[in-house]
């Protein structure tokens, strides 16, 4: 008989529901669940070491059925902070009733003797792996480790938090094999449809740049053709991009990309597809009301909008990803909080007027576009490829891309 064909019959007393015969899903304590799961990033750090040994049975479970956290910089690793600060701001209360963690996902090579009444016993020696949700038991290990440092010292601001009050969601597998441990793992991640980054993001209502982006789609209204139409009209909600046939303009994600860089400035073409929270913005901004922010953010994009409002409504140059990073990234730079701030004789919207907006590849190759040999122009660089390009054109006149893109350099070369 192997070792893990004999049931668990001692250990932390639990009552869990039964799912299947091998399958069971339950809560417990914070406090005892991360005493009897061990820490994958010492797992990983000590197992098969040649320093200490306690734990190189459990890293071999855990190497037949999990990927490796990685150094600092893996994005795994890099995870864990994120998902550490998400935890905290929760237990915290500040995300309200919206907050939510997904149970962990947990694999005993052994057998659980469940009885009628949903009670048994989850084992303690060494012998739960997680086979889902690792980056969440890692993030609760290192919110647990660092419990007592206060936040003005570096912590998570948990300090007086009792882990004996708070609970962690479970569903354990029991009783299988490695290779269907790892079958399950193989199906969490590769069976299921990711969700579009994008839509995930236009529903976070923290964020600063998805609640600046639905109050301005929905609550703007523009001139079309001399009729007063709602902006929500031509914003395209549910797909990331837009077909030629599209009466749309631009995507719910483009109006966001513009509104990422109008808050963080030129640092934001790199972090279009990333949370926007006040705590990402520069220290000008912090020092502002929140809602000062969002309203002068707004009153910005949407003085831009409605000067622009032909150029957007025929899908000119204006509506491409780059130029919408870059619009964004030039409008910081009329804001209070900007860092590179325009001198104060400068008129933004007269500056951006002088651009030549048609689709010309003479105008736009070379900075957003790319001309094909037979003269066909491409506009497939996104903001992160050629925001920063499309930036300079668009706020410094002088540069030879933003002499390219304005009108007066066409019409001295004609």
């Amino acid at each position: 008989m192997s070792v893990f064909d004999e049931p668990v019959v001692t250990g932390l007393p639990v009552k869990v529901m039964v799912v299947s015969d091998t399958k069971a899903i339950g809560i417990l304590d914070a406090e005892n669940f991360l005493a009897i799961v061990e820490d994958p990033a010492v797992v990983e750090r000590y197992g098969n070491s040649k320093s200490d040994s306690r734990y190189d049975e459990i890293a071999e479970l855990r190497a037949s059925v999990q990927r490796l956290l990685g150094g600092k910089g893996s994005s795994k690793a890099k995870n864990v902070l994120a998902y550490a600060i998400y935890l905290a701001s929760g237990i915290l209360g500040d995300r309200g009733p919206g907050w939510s963690v997904p149970p962990i996902t947990l694999w005993c090579p052994n057998p659980l003797i469940v009885k009628e009444d949903g009670s048994t016993h989850l084992p303690i020696s060494k012998k739960l792996i997680a086979i889902d949700g690792e980056t969440q038991l890692t993030a609760w290990h290192k919110l647990y480790n660092g419990r007592r440092v206060a936040k003005k010292d570096g912590g998570y601001g948990i300090e007086n938090v009792s882990f004996s009050k708070l609970t962690i969601a479970f569903e354990i597998y029991h009783g299988i094999s490695a290779v269907q441990a790892r079958q399950i793992f193989h199906d969490r991640n590769l069976k299921g449809v990711p969700v579009d980054k994008s839509l995930a993001l236009s529903m976070d209502t923290y964020d600063l740049a998805t609640r600046i982006a639905k109050d301005l789609v929905e609550n703007l209204t523009v001139v079309v053709d001399g009729e007063e139409e709602r902006l929500s009209d031509y914003i395209e909600i549910g797909k990331r991009q837009i077909g030629p046939n599209s009466t749309k303009w631009m995507t719910l994600s483009g109006v966001r990309t513009m509104i990422v860089t109008a808050l963080l400035g030129k640092s934001g073409i790199q972090r279009t597809s990333d949370d926007v929270y006040r705590d990402n913005l520069n220290d000008k901004a912090k020092a502002l009301d929140e809602e000062d922010i969002i309203r002068e953010t707004t009153e910005a994009l949407t003085n831009l909008i409605h000067t622009f409002t032909q150029q957007f409504a025929t899908r000119t140059a204006i509506t491409a990803p780059a130029v919408l990073a870059g619009l964004g990234a030039t409008i910081h730079r009329s804001l209070s909080w900007a860092e590179d701030p325009f001198p104060a004789h400068v008129d933004v919207m007269g500056l951006l007027g002088e651009v030549s907006w048609p689709r010309d590849a003479a105008v736009w190759g070379g900075v957003c576009a790319t001309v094909k040999a037979n003269g066909d122009v491409t506009w497939g660089g996104g903001a992160k490829d050629s925001g920063y390009k499309t930036f300079e054109a668009l706020s410094d006149p002088t540069s030879d891309v933003g002499k390219k893109v304005r009108l007066q350099a066409h019409n001295t070369d004609a």
